[in-house]
């Protein structure tokens, strides 16, 4: 008969529940579970909570007035005429134009352009009467519109500003409201005590206990900040998506298209959120008994690099990339490149219309930084802003794990 072969050397295998692995998975959700259960029940948090889905509801009530009211049109040529040549421009938006310039079809809807002199006819040179000229970088998008005189010249202002209007508060309400006004408001109240207040209650004992290291606590008490944070902000962005969609302006029942956007306020804020989670943890940590003050203090450089960075200057300069908010804002910028390829010719249609419409895309919508190409941007803002996050965990771990308790 045939011996039982021995078993091999070296130490005994483990069941698969016994792993290092599902261990540490065990203390992660035992901790994520005792921080989102502790914090449910905080009346702090109800309050915070509630006072942003107000102030969300009461901005999305102020955009669905706007929306529904319209905008009055104006007679933009002084020919006591409203909207009669409503512009026409196309944009070809094809790569086989990169680095070209093409001449469009006739927009001249009203005639004024042919009742000019024949010699008045081609205001662009480019030899062809009462048309739009179009140039072309190299990645086929449109750089500039060159139309002759008095083509296009009294657009259809109210069409154009609700639509700017639409875009405008899209990536306004993402940047300001979501990333710069909740997603710092949220974490300042809730994640700065994520350590420092059960240092102060005295309660920290139960949470360093073996077998979980004090390196991993932070860890496992931002999750546990993720898992009330993250869910809150997905409900909040759906309601402004499923608002604007419905309300905003177009022939269909719903704009799918700005599906694109809302998805990249979601991805941004989200970003952020934990980015400001960690800075004010690790605020907590460090300088217990000055850690919302150093809090407070972020927040107020995080608002004036907001406002730089509305600057195109400070923003080529990357001045304002020194914060959060600007790398949360570039991906929510990029985002609007990738979907709404006319920007160009949104552009130059509220040059025809005047100082408000140009100002309703100037303030929210800019060139791509710090490269050209939006989606090398989105990338780029993406990595820094896990970096920043990583970096701040392992300082809020580093200052943790030398700090004696009482």
């Amino acid at each position: 008969m045939m011996q039982p072969s021995a078993p091999p050397p070296g130490p005994p295998k483990r069941n698969l529940s016994e792993t290092v692995w599902t261990k540490l998975d065990r203390k992660a959700t035992a901790i994520a579970e005792f921080t989102m259960r502790q914090y449910r029940k905080k009346r702090s948090t109800w309050v915070v909570g509630s006072i942003g889905l107000i102030l969300v509801s009461i901005v999305l009530l102020f955009y669905i007035d706007a929306m529904s009211s319209g905008f009055e049109s104006e007679d933009n040529d002084g020919d006591g005429l409203v909207d009669e040549d409503p512009s026409s421009w196309t944009d070809w938006d094809n790569e086989k134009y990169a680095n070209q310039t093409i001449s469009g079809p006739m927009a001249d809807d009203d005639g004024d352009c042919l009742a000019l002199e024949f010699f008045m006819q081609d205001s662009n040179g480019d030899g062809e009467p009462c048309n739009v000229v179009y140039r072309y970088n190299s990645q086929g998008q449109v750089v500039s519109v060159n139309a002759d005189t008095n083509v296009d010249e009294d657009p259809n202002d109210g069409e154009f500003l609700q639509e700017a209007g639409h875009r405008s508060f899209l990536l306004g309400f993402g940047k300001f409201g979501f990333l710069f006004v909740l997603g710092i408001f949220v974490p300042l109240f809730l994640a700065t005590g994520l350590i420092r207040d059960e240092h102060e209650a005295g309660t920290l004992h139960y949470l360093v206990g073996k077998p979980i290291a004090r390196a991993e606590i932070l860890m496992y008490r931002l999750l546990g900040f993720i898992g009330l944070s993250w869910p809150y902000f997905l409900i909040l962005i759906f309601l402004s998506a499923l608002v604007t969609g419905f309300f905003g302006p177009g022939d269909s029942i719903y704009r799918f298209s700005d599906l694109g956007i809302w998805f990249g306020v979601l991805i941004a804020t989200f970003l952020c959120v934990l980015a400001y989670a960690a800075i004010f943890a690790s605020f907590g940590i460090i300088a217990p008994r000055y850690g919302v003050a150093l809090s407070l203090m972020f927040a107020v450089w995080e608002f004036f690099m907001m406002f730089l960075g509305m600057i195109e200057t400070t923003r080529q300069m990357g001045i304002a990339s020194l914060s959060i908010s600007f790398w949360g804002s570039e991906i929510i910028n990029s985002i609007g490149w990738l979907v709404w390829g006319d920007y160009t010719m949104m552009y130059h249609m509220a040059e025809s219309i005047g100082f408000f419409a140009e100002m309703a895309l100037w303030t929210v919508w800019y060139q791509p930084f710090p490269t050209s190409s939006p989606l090398v941007n989105m990338v780029i803002s993406i990595v820094l802003l896990l970096m920043i996050i990583g970096m701040f965990v392992l300082l809020g771990q580093s200052s943790f794990k030398k700090r004696e308790l009482n």
